[in-house]
């Protein structure tokens, strides 16, 4: 499948994911907890890892960070 303007990849779509849940985990109204945060982050690294997508590394490491309550950065595209 051709990326379009409109579509993306998978990769892509995975550290989308990703992002909106490490902004709930620091959202000021309406914070979601780090346990629900590392389960999310942890279900999209086994599926990245399994579709073998460059993604899954830093997934890995952004789960070790919210495991070892360590302020998790956003996930941005690697060129």
């Amino acid at each position: 499948m051709d990326t379009t303007i409109q579509s993306l990849t998978t990769d892509d779509a995975i550290r989308n994911e990703a992002n909106r849940v490490i902004n709930a985990l620091y959202h000021s109204s309406f914070p979601i907890k780090p346990i629900v945060a590392e389960s999310v982050i942890e279900s999209l690294e086994t599926l990245a890892e399994s579709l073998e997508l460059p993604v899954a590394k830093t997934l890995r490491i952004r789960l070790i960070a919210i495991r070892n309550n360590i302020h998790v950065n956003q996930i941005s595209k690697v060129a």
